[in-house]
């Protein structure tokens, strides 16, 4: 019998989540990414249910890498000063949702969601707000 819980585990390692975002974020933020990012793999986890472990692995190898690389790039954006700098980490998040959720899968243009953003956020907030955008766009890919 399959165990989806290992499974999990294994592809969606919570320690190399953690290591991703800890030279960004502060620790309460990094565990709400976590949580969030754990449902994300979860999700992929179960589409892999039918699959034997060596295809699992291998089908679940590029959501896992991209699911990492979003949530640092999400962490980076979120405490970036340089705006330059920060439209790179923006354009990573949107590159790995599109590994994630398709090639449909667009983010808004950087300024118009920093626009919409509360005056004086805190990064807790900022990555709420991330979250909500890219659980939004998730449902229109």
């Amino acid at each position: 019998m399959i165990d989806l819980k290992k499974r999990l585990q294994r592809t969606f390692s919570i320690d190399a989540m953690y290591e991703s975002l800890e030279d960004a974020l502060d620790k309460d933020t990094i565990t709400v990414m976590v949580k969030w990012g754990r449902v994300i793999a979860e999700q992929f986890v179960i589409k892999s249910s039918q699959m034997e472990e060596d295809m699992a692995d291998e089908f679940l190898a590029p959501y896992s890498s991209a699911l990492r690389k979003m949530m640092r790039a999400m962490g980076h954006w979120a405490v970036e000063a340089n705006q330059a700098v920060r439209l790179e980490w923006w354009n990573r998040i949107e590159q790995n949702g599109k590994t994630l959720y398709g090639d449909r899968f667009i983010l808004p243009q950087m300024e118009v969601v920093l626009s919409r953003l509360p005056l004086g956020a805190d990064t807790q907030s900022i990555i709420a707000f991330i979250q909500k955008l890219i659980e939004a766009q998730k449902a229109k890919s």
